[in-house]
């Protein structure tokens, strides 16, 4: 076995064992790029309310949600993307939603700066923090946004997610998302390491069928993991 990765190997063993030096090896990894250092930051001040950390994307990410929601609802006129990140998504919705209003909402202030850079010419879109979210939606999309760190959790082979990532901050987005759904409005959670099915706003939504399931590690809101099914995509009763 080589240095790397022993050095890898011996990181992972401590953050297993949840060594302090390996949080430190994580902080001063992240202060090297501007990039880690916006991650640090929003981490930091929005620790209470943050979900996914990592801005990582790409433009075409769930081809099958977006084609599934523009056939669902071809007539939308305002649609949300929480979690927007750097905005690739917001150009992958503006070609299937060609006349709708698209508001981003980003946590991460670099990642929100980029993506207002990316639709600057596109005047109907706008990049907003969540906090300034105003009004209500067609169509609400959280794609790869309500969990924290899937890799690691993985790494780690959390069994229980509730001093990683609490229900309660997932509950809270959910039922808040669906506050800002118009009824009949689709709301469309992927990559969640929790159910939308067991979340408060459920009674207030309708699965729909033939839309692709939840996968990875999934958790119950005790925080234990789980096997039951996961959908994705739901309309506003």
């Amino acid at each position: 076995m080589n240095l790397a990765a022993l050095i890898r190997q011996h990181i992972k063993s401590g953050r297993a064992r949840g060594a302090a030096w390996v949080r430190v090896v994580d902080v001063l990894r992240h202060t090297s790029s501007a990039e880690g250092r916006a991650r640090l930051w929003a981490a930091f001040v929005h620790r209470g309310e943050i979900h996914q950390t990592s801005p990582d994307t790409s433009e075409e990410r769930y081809p099958e949600i977006f084609e599934r929601a523009a056939c669902l609802m071809p007539g939308a006129s305002r649609i949300l993307s929480f979690g927007c990140s750097t905005g690739e998504e917001l150009s992958a919705l503006r070609r299937r939603f060609p006349c709708a209003e698209i508001v981003g909402a980003e946590i991460n202030p670099r990642s929100r700066r980029i993506a207002a850079r990316r639709m600057k010419c596109d005047a109907r879109t706008r990049v907003v923090g969540p906090s300034k979210v105003d009004g209500s939606f067609d169509l609400i999309f959280a794609l790869a946004v309500l969990q924290r760190e899937p890799y690691k959790v993985a790494e780690l082979d959390l069994q229980n997610l509730t001093g990683f990532y609490p229900f309660a901050r997932f509950d809270d987005a959910v039922f808040r998302l669906t506050e800002r759904l118009r009824h009949g409005g689709v709301l469309c959670v992927m990559n969640a390491q929790y159910r939308v099915e067991d979340s408060v706003a459920a009674p207030l939504l309708s699965v729909i069928s033939n839309a692709p399931k939840l996968d990875g590690l999934i958790f119950g809101p005790d925080g234990l993991r789980t096997t039951a099914a996961a959908n994705t995509m739901f309309r506003k009763n």
